[in-house]
């Protein structure tokens, strides 16, 4: 995946404001390490598929799948389809 200077700083302007701690490994990996999500058409959430979903800071368990808030992954999901 082909990640654009564009990408790049939009991206690092949302980790500014975001305190991560998997340390952006989604990012840092260039988008190959992410979680498994749907709902990707959807613009500001996600439904997290991962089985540790509770576990994260940011995700919202609102019944099964939790949902993800989390900016990164949803400006992922929104610009790569991923």
């Amino acid at each position: 995946m082909e990640i654009t200077e564009a990408h790049r700083s939009e991206v690092e302007e949302i980790i500014s404001g975001v305190d991560c701690p998997k340390a952006f490994a989604c990012y840092r990996s260039g988008f190959t390490r992410v979680g498994r999500v749907s709902g990707i058409k959807k613009k500001g959430f996600l439904e997290c598929l991962e089985e540790n979903s509770e576990d994260c800071q940011f995700s919202l368990p609102f019944g099964k799948p939790a949902l993800c808030l989390c900016p990164v992954r949803i400006y992922i999901a929104a610009e790569f389809s991923r």
